[in-house]
């Protein structure tokens, strides 16, 4: 915080500057000779010396009598800032605002939200949005943010929503030219699935309170969550689909607005889906918060793989996973089925599943294998109805 002296019956702001060897003493007069005025001049909201200290220190905004004329209203004739300085905290105030009123979703929200906190954090709050350039975003990706300990995913999710708000920042012409955001080099996710065999240890696990005993741990519900994650097998939805998409017979429905990629997405359900499905939704809607409801999924799904020593980290998207593994090997790789069944908007997100080895799926999954082989549609994982053409070839 700049400080006060009196000179000759006026006053002046005082900052105080290190050069590396020694502390420089800036002083810049308030043209006062009452102490409640310079107070006020000191501490402003919009042109106080207090918020400017950072950039004068920081040389931002030049010290020299020029300079601090065309900031500083008191100090020139017009009694104005020539200077116009639109901080980049009041410009990511003003940006969040605008998406909230767009109709951005919450989790958008906070993640740019998130994102722009650790931005400011990095830059400081009072750093003018025209002095924004590319090294600020390098050092952020090559430095801030690994120094926080953010993976290279989410550094790139970050630097994502930067990008977007340097962009607006650039439609509203409150800087010339966007600085450049270059991404970090991210190896493609991997495929986490659960193996045949793990599948029906899960399935088969008995985590009740009444059989603790056994496995030195217990789960609320455990038949519920069971019957769960054979749902999100048997249909591949993402962990938040059951909850956000309407029922509509023996469809679920996710509309645009509020699916992942912005399109309609359609999950087909049968009779015990449909059950499971709404037993899941009457769950969650007695819960206020939808997150932590549906993060009870994942939490239990963790505790079992620890019950069955699984030391791989596995969530409920790994079930998503290995629907995608069964379903190569039961339409025999016919990739665009695939994506539309999981709802992917590029087939290359389907075709991580074709890095996978299909003998290595063979191995993994022998039943379904085997099924692929007799060119048999009924599967374990969806109950399906045979064609006319298999029920007349039986």
């Amino acid at each position: 915080m700049a400080g006060l002296i009196k000179r000759r019956d006026k006053y002046y702001a005082r900052i105080r500057k290190w050069n590396g060897i020694t502390q420089d003493e800036i002083q810049i007069p308030l043209r006062t000779t009452f102490k409640a005025v310079a107070l006020e001049h000191l501490k402003d909201q919009k042109y106080g010396v207090n918020k400017y200290e950072a950039d004068i220190k920081s040389g931002i905004i030049g010290s020299d009598k020029e300079s601090l004329k065309k900031l500083f209203p008191w100090l020139n004739e017009d009694g104005t800032s020539t200077i116009p300085r639109l901080t980049v905290a009041e410009a990511v105030s003003q940006w969040i605002e605008s998406q909230r009123a767009n109709g951005k979703r919450p989790r958008t929200l906070a993640i740019n939200q998130t994102a722009l906190i650790h931005f400011i954090g990095h830059l400081t709050s009072n750093h003018p949005v025209e002095n924004i350039f590319t090294a600020d975003v390098d050092e952020f990706r090559e430095v801030y943010s690994p120094e926080r300990g953010h993976n290279p995913t989410t550094t790139n999710m970050y630097l994502r929503s930067i990008n977007t708000f340097l962009n607006w920042l650039e439609h509203k012409e409150f800087i010339e030219k966007k600085p450049k955001v270059i991404y970090l080099d991210v190896d493609e996710p991997e495929v986490k699935y659960f193996t045949e065999p793990e599948i029906a240890d899960l399935l088969g696990l008995d985590l009740s309170r009444e059989n603790a005993h056994k496995n030195g741990t217990w789960v609320e519900s455990w038949e519920h969550y069971k019957r769960a994650f054979q749902f999100y097998l048997n249909t591949g939805c993402r962990l938040r689909e059951p909850f956000i998409g309407e029922i509509k017979g023996l469809w679920l429905v996710v509309t645009p607005d509020k699916s992942k990629n912005r399109r309609k997405r359609v999950i087909r359900l049968d009779n015990n889906t449909l059950e499971t499905v709404k037993e899941m939704r009457g769950r969650v809607e007695k819960c206020l918060n939808l997150k932590w409801a549906t993060d009870q999924y994942t939490k239990n799904l963790r505790v079992a793989c620890r019950v069955l020593d699984i030391k791989e980290k596995r969530t409920v998207h790994s079930l998503r996973h290995t629907y995608g593994c069964i379903r190569r090997l039961q339409t025999n790789g016919n990739m665009p089925l695939i994506r539309d069944e999981m709802g992917h908007t590029n087939i290359a997100t389907t075709e991580r599943y074709c890095n996978i080895p299909l003998e290595m799926l063979e191995e993994h999954f022998p039943s379904y294998a085997k099924q692929a082989e007799n060119d048999v549609r009924d599967t374990l994982i969806r109950d399906t109805e045979p064609s006319e053409v298999e029920v007349a070839s039986r």
